[in-house]
């Protein structure tokens, strides 16, 4: 059965909100990153009330959203001291108030403590939930490429050790 003008039209709206949030998603992690705790509330904020979750490879797998928060306030930022995310080649696919997204992510950022410049490029896989009309996070997936220090590159050295 074919869609109407209307569904077809509310799908497009739905998809153009979760890249709008994917974008914010990356304005509020470098922020927070960057010292202003304002940018992790917000991301936060825009993870779904039931049980989300995060799971970051090396960095570990976050439930619940206490735990999703203690990860982007505390893990994060003791872990960088800059990004820069930048999405690309969103596919998003919407059912009703679900829906799943796959981006890639190249991150340009700096270890904490050592001051020393990195490449990072991941995979995301994300599902989300309409709350009250406005689309969270449930969960977010990401599947490193590589980590890699910007002097030596991926071929170099695909994965440093982030402790």
């Amino acid at each position: 059965m074919s869609k109407t003008i209307e569904e077809r039209i509310r799908i497009i709206e739905d998809i153009e909100s979760i890249k709008k949030l994917k974008a914010s998603y990356c304005y509020w992690a470098d922020a927070g990153i960057a010292g202003d705790p304002s940018g992790m509330d917000q991301l936060i904020d825009h993870f779904t009330d039931d049980e989300p979750w995060a799971d970051f490879g090396p960095f570990g797998v976050h439930k619940g959203k206490e735990a999703v928060g203690a990860f982007y306030r505390e893990v994060v930022p003791a872990t960088l001291s800059y990004s820069a995310h930048m999405v690309a080649n969103p596919i998003i696919e919407v059912d009703g108030d679900k829906a799943r997204g796959s981006w890639y992510v190249d991150v340009p950022c700096t270890l904490q403590g050592a001051e020393r410049a990195l490449w990072l490029q991941a995979k995301y896989e994300e599902e989300y939930v309409k709350e009250g009309g406005t689309w969270k996070w449930k969960s977010i997936t990401a599947r490193f490429d590589f980590i890699t220090p910007f002097d030596e590159g991926w071929v170099k050295t695909p994965m440093i050790s982030t402790e």
